[in-house]
């Protein structure tokens, strides 16, 4: 028997009784799509490979009970090395199931957790049998479906599985794929799901390979310095998955863009960890480092997190924001904004930083409308933002930052050679209420919503004063900004205003 602790009578019987249904009924398995391409189709030649791995990897110094492990799933001369370090950490702690959480490649239109329900999945190796019983009470609840032909060409799953007969002998696994229109919100869903299976003797692993880099990719966020940057990038991904950060961390891979493929898979894993969990990186390496070519290459990171099984760390509940910020909350949403916009521009770390050094405080999670403002000098560069609030307002800073810099229609993406020209504000805002009339508008205090015919503009409570407009200047060009005619918010408009809290670099 493998390494991998004493199983018990029970399992052993179990194990036995599907052995022999799998061998004599007429049972659907998931046969091997990638042997002999990403690993050897002969299972000597793979049982050595896969056991020289193992047998290399130093047995790691870990506190308390194995959670869950991050493994790369790409072709064994690449992230072999990694894979037998992270699979390792699983040895000898009797694990008998493993929910094994890869990348739907071909699940991009998917939500959530897309389950197979075979009896087993085979390798050279032999067949490792699904725990269709738990498979069948998951695709009953939120957040789960059941969808085999989306696991028929799969490789992030495969990958793993040798490594995992080789360390735990006999298990079953719970196979699933994140879909790729998985919000954090949908995660909650399924670490909500895959809690109940937490028993002890279960085990997660996330199959994730880190950036992909390149035009094979279509990500080439920067040309020099290739191999440190990517590392950055990556290791600022692994510095956002801790608990309950989901929303942190994807937050980050948007705003970067960073390839990360099982990134949907790491955001349940942050919502399904406890608040006390630890986590070791193991080794991280890349394609690059291997050929000694980073023309294109990827990112492969081996992790493992410990500690004792417990509920979900907390998320903050949304709530409306007051209105009121604190000193220290107004210079966190400035650091906020310059880091998303250096991240978004340049790829680099910077928001990772900033995230995982964030205090969520009730004024940063209230649910508000934000705006975030570039200058070069005094000349406009860019300004995006969200009136209503539908996120809290230290994400809607993020989103807004890195949209003022390259999706503002009226100008060209900021460039990173500008970067140390431009300033950056941001405009917190108040929730939003209809007057009765122009004379209820305070000029300089009030931004403005106006309305008319199905046209809308907006004039944050800056602008006034910037360019020292009266009142009547101020609405005629909000009606030209909507489209309207000079005069047209004289009749038949109507109005809604806002209070901003304006932060300045």
């Amino acid at each position: 028997m493998a390494a991998g602790g004493e199983l018990s009578y029970n399992m052993v019987v179990t194990h036995l009784i599907l052995a022999v249904t799998l061998m004599f009924a007429n049972a659907s398995v998931r046969e091997p799509v990638v042997a002999g391409r990403f690993y050897p189709g002969d299972r000597v030649a793979l049982q050595k490979e896969v056991k020289g791995y193992l047998d290399a990897a130093p047995v790691p110094a870990l506190e308390g009970p194995v959670l869950a492990v991050v493994s790369p799933h790409a072709g064994y001369a690449f992230s072999g090395p990694p894979a037998g370090r992270a699979v390792k950490a699983l040895a000898g702690a009797g694990f008998t199931r493993i929910i094994l959480m890869g990348t739907g490649h071909g699940a991009y239109y998917e939500s959530g957790a897309v389950l197979a329900d075979y009896d087993a999945f085979a390798t050279p190796l032999g067949r490792v049998p699904v725990d269709r019983a738990a498979v069948a009470a998951l695709a009953k609840k939120p957040g789960f479906k059941v969808a085999n032909n989306l696991h028929q060409r799969e490789h992030s799953l495969e990958v793993q599985l040798p490594f995992l007969q080789e360390t735990l002998g006999e298990f079953s696994i719970v196979p699933m794929v994140m879909g790729g229109q998985t919000t954090p919100e949908d995660a909650d869903a399924v670490a909500k799901g895959l809690r109940s299976l937490l028993d002890g003797k279960t085990a997660i692993v996330v199959s994730t390979d880190f950036t992909h880099y390149g035009p094979n990719y279509d990500y080439v966020p920067f040309r020099d310095g290739v191999a440190e940057k990517m590392r950055a990038l990556d290791l600022g991904a692994w510095e956002l998955v801790r608990p309950g950060f989901q929303e942190r961390f994807a937050a980050y891979i948007e705003t970067t863009g960073a390839t990360v493929c099982g990134e949907k898979g790491l955001m349940v894993l942050c919502a399904l960890l406890p608040p006390e969990a630890k986590r070791v990186m193991l080794e991280y390496t890349s394609s690059g480092e291997v050929l000694g070519d980073y023309a294109n290459a990827v990112g492969y990171l081996a992790g493992v997190f410990t500690g004792k099984k417990d509920g979900p760390a907390a998320v903050p509940a949304r709530k409306p924001h007051t209105g009121t910020l604190k000193p220290e909350e107004r210079k966190a949403l400035l650091r906020l904004a310059r880091a998303a916009l250096d991240s978004h521009v340049t790829a680099s770390d910077a928001l990772s930083r900033a995230l995982a050094g964030l205090t969520l405080t009730e004024g940063l999670t209230g649910v508000a409308g934000a705006f975030v403002t570039l200058k070069a000098g005094e000349d406009l560069r860019g300004c995006i933002g969200a009136i209503e609030g539908r996120e809290p307002l230290w994400l809607s800073v993020v989103h807004n930052a890195a949209n003022a810099a390259t999706r503002d229609p009226r100008f060209r993406p900021v460039r990173p050679e500008e970067l140390t020209l431009i300033s950056v504000e941001v405009s917190a805002l108040s929730p939003m209420k209809p007057v009765a009339s122009v004379d209820d508008i305070v000029l300089g205090k009030h931004g403005v919503i106006l309305e008319k015919r199905g046209r809308s503009a907006v004039f944050l409570p800056q602008v006034a004063t910037e360019q020292g407009w009266n009142l009547e200047q101020f609405l005629s060009h909000l009606a030209r900004k909507a489209g309207l005619g000079a005069s047209d918010w004289k009749e038949g408009a109507s109005f809604r205003v806002f209070t901003a809290d304006v932060i300045h670099e």
